[in-house]
């Protein structure tokens, strides 16, 4: 008799008398109609039209109809409508910086779907929030490498695209078996005649670029090229099939089905374009290649976090990569850097903190102690391999030693970093040599 008058109350809660106290908390769960619903408000040139669709009181899709206001600003605008799902509903949501008066259209219009109750609560526009000074920076992404030792049949493909940035692809697959994929990494730098002279020819995987961007657009570039990645990797996927439903003047909408020119992908807003013009692109060529005459190079690749004197870890990883000739034996290509941890927290040394997510060779900011860059070091140390110098005889190189004072005259002392380059290299070294696919190197004691 008790379960029967519970389940009546719970029955006469989920009706239309949902002004009762004691049924409040049902209220969420059927805050709007169900149905597919097209709401408009006005932006700020347009009327901006949404379809929204509705399944038990909860808001599942939105996606934009039409609106005619400047596409840069209603892309950023258009992040809202995630947001708007995972809250089921416009309250509290702040407007884009940027796009406020986009953003106030598709709030506005969102507050305008019918709701179980019959009410209408009357709009109030919202401002954007600010937080570009935030230590607090909620975008997450990782740009750890995987610890230990990689090692595969090296593929590599670069070309300018869209008014000049350089995108670049590697993929490492098993020399065993070429099909199965073990590294995936796409890479671009901006044009040299970038509008902002700060990222003018950068790297933008491990700078600060993330950061700029992810503040202005609420996404970081790396993030798009992250998610590829891991997809290539995990389902050993180099190509991809043209989206016969493309609709160019659809490219940026973020819940549009045909947005991408490519089936069966999606990705984070922001490398959109990266991804389409150049990374998919890149990496058919890539396919082509395995598929052809395949490669006669190696991939070596060692990454390891560097330990203090107590074996804790500093929040910096080292990782050298080398490229090597199986036929000649001879260094195609080198590449050295220190990479900072995902989170601030990671790392000890306070004054480095603010490179987290960032390495030494991208990083605009960071400062080397050597008094010299720290890609000058190490884009110095890969023409001297690709020379056939030694990997260990490197005495010739930027800031491998004290050359005067820095004061007086401008000099750099030696690098810390290349001590700690020598024991990845001795590391990779030993491996190449049992694989019989490098010279000797002479060693300096």
């Amino acid at each position: 008799m008790i379960r029967l008058k519970l389940i009546k109350k719970s029955l006469i809660c989920a009706g239309v008398t949902l002004a009762i106290v004691g049924c409040a908390t049902t209220v969420p769960h059927g805050k709007y109609v169900d149905g597919t619903h097209e709401v408009s408000a006005k932006g700020k040139k347009s009327l901006i039209t949404l379809n929204v669709e509705v399944n038990e009181g909860k808001i599942t899709a939105i996606t934009t109809k039409s609106h005619n206001e400047t596409e840069s600003l209603f892309l950023n605008a258009e992040r809202l409508l995630t947001k708007i799902i995972a809250n089921n509903g416009h309250e509290n949501i702040d407007a884009v910086s940027g796009a406020t008066f986009s953003s106030n259209g598709i709030l506005k219009a969102i507050n305008s779907l019918p709701r179980t109750d019959g009410t209408q609560a009357e709009y109030v526009a919202v401002g954007s929030k600010d937080d570009s000074n935030s230590d607090d920076f909620k975008l997450k992404w990782s740009i750890q490498p995987q610890l230990g030792m990689v090692i595969g049949d090296y593929y590599y493909q670069e070309a300018r695209f869209r008014q000049g940035h350089m995108g670049s692809m590697l993929v490492v697959v098993d020399s065993a078996n070429p099909k199965d994929v073990i590294l995936a990494e796409f890479n671009e730098s901006g044009r040299p005649n970038y509008y902002s002279r700060l990222y003018q020819d950068v790297p933008k995987r491990m700078s600060e670029y993330n950061f700029s961007m992810g503040k202005k657009k609420g996404t970081a570039w790396v993030q798009s090229a992250l998610t590829m990645e891991k997809l290539m990797v995990a389902q050993d996927k180099l190509t991809f099939e043209l989206n016969p439903d493309y609709d160019p003047k659809l490219r940026n909408k973020l819940k549009q089905a045909n947005r991408l020119k490519y089936a069966d992908i999606d990705v984070v807003a922001g490398a959109s374009n990266s991804v389409q013009q150049s990374m998919i692109p890149l990496t058919a060529k890539i396919y082509a290649q395995i598929n052809g005459d395949g490669t006669q190079e190696k991939f070596y690749q060692n990454a390891e976090k560097l330990l203090d004197s107590k074996g804790k870890w500093t929040g910096i990883t080292a990782v050298l990569r080398l490229v090597v000739d199986t036929k000649t034996k001879a260094i195609t290509t080198a590449y050295y850097d220190e990479i900072f941890a995902d989170e601030k927290t990671q790392i000890t040394d306070a004054s480095l903190k603010k490179f987290y997510r960032q390495s030494k060779y991208a990083s605009i900011h960071y400062v080397e102690p050597a008094r010299i860059g720290f890609n000058v070091m190490f884009d110095a140390l890969n023409v001297h391999l690709q020379a056939g110098g030694s990997l260990f005889d490197i005495n010739d190189l930027p800031a491998t030693g004290d050359s005067g004072s820095y004061a007086a005259t401008g000099f750099t002392k030696r690098s810390d970093s290349w001590d700690l380059y020598l024991n990845q290299a001795e590391i990779l070294y030993k491996q190449m040599r049992l694989d019989q696919v490098v010279i000797e190197h002479k060693h300096i004691f």
